[in-house]
């Protein structure tokens, strides 16, 4: 119902909204406060209730979310809270072996920048170092995912010009499409823009400006999308393909230190476990301070409208794969050593990691080029 539709004497009521407020009471219970076109209304989860308060826990401000519950026009004593979550599906699989690698955070221009292991990896993925059994792999890779930052950029962060060995942004483009077309042409490249590049900072990001990187549009196999993207591989005879959905990743830290779970269990580290919660909420970056967002149109960009088979973040420069039901989530890692910044706020990177998944058996292994 509506909210303004609650009634004045006590009975069982259904309501959603998007949370407007959200604090916990004297009595340690959350009190959140839902708004909806027609008005707002007061929810109590108490912590007598372990698991609805577990999840009351997870709320972020400006989700939308269903309580169920007990009460009238003034307030409302949840009994259970419903998230939106992607709908179910099956696991997507390709009939012929082939592969698919990730990774992001190149960090081009940057002194930190580890070059000679970005090359090893550009020759393995031409097959020309590796045994045997790597080389036949890599015959077989098809699709090449690279998930923002692929340039330091210029004037994200005061003081970064000192950390640069490219100090103008059209020389680190022109520097990252010289590794890109080493690539052998017959790998379907797919990259999109994260803070670094030279994009508009708030999401959605559209592709890569042609203004700063003209030489990457020069790459018949690259595709430049927006931030975030969903791409659909290995369609053959009208059968469905594999639906992948890009982001870079702006939200993750605001959510790490939001949700007291991820805070605790140091997320940094398995970012996938944030890409979990943005599936059950079913939107990217569920509250508004999560990530500078830009008005595009009058649906909302950010929201998940269609469930992914595979899901991929950058940006925490660590390397990890796990699983929600059928959907494969995977964190690209990076091509930078640890940054000043990095060490003041405790982010530890895990560079030259690169996810391998074969799209015929779903399973994924973990390359390490460092």
């Amino acid at each position: 119902m509506c909210i303004r539709d609650r009634p004045s004497i006590k009975q069982d009521i259904s309501v959603i909204g998007i949370v407007f407020n959200k604090r916990i009471t004297k009595n340690k219970n959350i009190l959140l406060e839902l708004e909806d076109f027609s008005g707002k209304i007061k929810v109590i989860i108490s912590s007598y209730k372990e698991d609805v308060f577990k999840k009351a826990k997870t709320i972020l401000p400006d989700e939308v979310i269903a309580i169920k519950g007990n009460g009238n026009n003034e307030i409302i004593f949840g009994s259970d809270i419903v998230f939106p979550e992607v709908s179910e599906t099956t696991k997507n699989l390709l009939k012929e072996e082939s592969y698919a690698v990730f990774t992001s955070d190149i960090h081009i221009g940057s002194k930190k920048f580890i070059e000679d292991k970005f090359n090893n990896f550009i020759e393995w993925l031409n097959g020309n170092i590796g045994n045997e059994e790597q080389k036949e792999i890599s015959k077989k890779i098809k699709y090449l995912f690279i998930a923002g930052d692929s340039v330091d950029g210029v004037g994200v962060f005061p003081g970064q010009s000192d950390l640069l060995n490219i100090k103008d942004i059209k020389e680190q483009y022109i520097e990252l499409a010289k590794y890109l077309k080493k690539i052998r042409k017959d790998i379907t490249i797919f990259l999109i823009p994260g803070q670094h590049d030279a994009s508009r900072i708030a999401e959605p990001q559209p592709p890569i400006s042609k203004e700063y990187a003209a030489p990457l549009y020069e790459i018949e196999n690259l595709f430049l999308l927006s931030n975030p993207a969903m791409v659909e591989i290995g369609l053959k005879n009208n059968a469905r393909g594999i639906k992948v959905l890009m982001y870079h990743g702006a939200s993750y830290h605001p959510i790490i230190e939001e949700i007291e779970e991820l805070k605790l269990t140091k997320a940094q580290k398995k970012p996938t476990k944030v890409s979990k919660y943005l599936l059950q909420k079913r939107h990217l970056a569920p509250s508004h301070s999560d990530s500078d967002k830009f008005p595009v149109a009058e649906v909302d960009p950010l929201i998940i409208k269609q469930t992914p088979d595979i899901f991929v973040n950058g940006d925490l420069h660590r390397s990890d794969v796990d699983f929600c039901g059928p959907i494969t989530l995977i964190s690209s890692s990076c091509w930078q050593y640890q940054t000043e910044f990095e060490e003041k706020v405790g982010n530890i990177p895990d560079p030259c990691k690169v996810p391998l998944l074969n799209l015929k058996t779903g399973k994924v292994n973990i390359l390490d080029f460092s």
